[in-house]
């Protein structure tokens, strides 16, 4: 696994990390090509994830949230969920390939689906 998100950082220009997680925010893979704490990246984002979830389905009906995009000064986060046991986390750098991310976190998570590792379709915990 950890090699596949390493090869996903390859085909994205300004790829830094990339890592699996739960629902809950708990970092079940991950790999880094510069020093961070990808577990707190995860967490953080698993807590976005589920707030913005919560008012989307509460706002505008919507009931499954699929990605979100974060842009900060220095880094850009990336979440694909897959479900709500399981998403994806691209962080870039400034001026990171967006386009490439999303097709390539999208192609990953497919790959995942054929391999039968995680076999769910619920929506993400609000």
């Amino acid at each position: 696994m950890r090699e596949g998100l390493a090869e996903l950082l390859d085909r994205v220009d300004g790829g830094v990390a990339a890592a699996l997680a739960d629902g809950d925010g708990l970092l079940i893979e991950g790999f880094s090509k510069r020093r961070l704490d990808l577990g707190a990246a995860v967490a953080e984002h698993a807590a976005l994830l589920r707030q913005a979830q919560a008012a989307y389905a509460k706002t505008l009906g919507s009931p499954r949230l699929e990605e979100l995009l974060v842009l900060g000064q220095g880094v850009v986060g990336y979440a694909r969920v897959y479900s709500e046991d399981l998403f994806l986390l691209l962080l870039l750098a400034p001026g990171g390939n967006l386009g490439q991310a999303r097709l390539q976190a999208g192609r990953f998570l497919q790959t995942l689906q054929k391999e039968a590792v995680w076999r769910t379709s619920r929506p993400l915990r609000p």
